[in-house]
This record gives C-alpha cells, structure tokens and sequence, in this order.
C-alpha cells in the first residue's frame, strides 16, 4: 500500500489529498467553461445564419422558395415584349420592335439578366415580302 501511495494512484473510498482535489476541481472548471464556451459559438452561429447577414441570404430568407421577387430587365424605347418561354431554370424573353429584335435570357431562380441575343438582318439574304 506504500508503494501506491507515492506513485499518486488513489484507491478506492480513500479520501482526496488537498492537491489532488484542488486539481480535479481546476479541470472541472476548465471543461465547464469549454463546455460554455462551445456553447455560445453554436448558438452566435446558428443566430447569424437566422439574421442572413451575407448580402443575398437576406432576401432568400424572405422569400418563399423559387420566388425571386421584382427584377428590372431593360427594354429600349419603343420595344415590344414579343414572347415569354421557359425552360431548363432559364427564361427567354424576345422583344422587338420595328428596327430590331432581341431575346433576353434571364435566370428563373435570381431573375438577374444574364445575356442578350441581338437579332440583326443579313445584307443580300431574300427580303420579306
């Protein structure tokens, strides 16, 4: 039992030493305040996601799903909204008016513009009657 003793192993019902307590106290506090710690980043997390701090999720968050909201597409003066399709998460709008014509593709999920298509009569090709 002496041999036990002064490798520091304790046994079983025998009281703590001051040390030894003072010790596993100080480790107890130790994983408590990890343990808080831990904690309080979970919910800051979970707070800012909730809040869409992150320009975009904001308006994600706001709106249903698939819903983007009002987008602007610009039209020239005097343009005419020919036809509306979509198809494959694209919309393609064709507008025209008597000069030209063009199809706008638009994103189905942000409604952000994502590219023209200017329509444009070819020199020497047999007119329209």
């Amino acid at each position: 039992m002496g041999d036990d003793m002064q490798n520091g192993s304790v046994e079983k019902g025998e009281p703590l030493d001051e040390g030894k307590l003072r010790k596993l106290k100080f480790m107890m506090a130790l994983m408590s305040g990890f343990l808080v710690l831990t904690f309080m980043v979970v919910v800051a997390a979970f707070v800012w996601r909730l809040s869409g701090s992150g320009g975009e999720g904001a308006a994600r968050v706001a709106l249903p799903a698939g819903h983007f909201g009002a987008s602007r597409i610009a039209v020239a003066p005097g343009e005419r909204l020919r036809s509306v399709t979509m198809e494959g998460g694209r919309i393609a709008i064709a507008v025209g008016s008597d000069n030209a014509e063009a199809v706008i593709i638009v994103d189905a999920k942000t409604g952000q513009e994502l590219g023209r298509i200017m329509l444009t009569p070819m020199s020497g090709f047999a007119a329209r009657e």
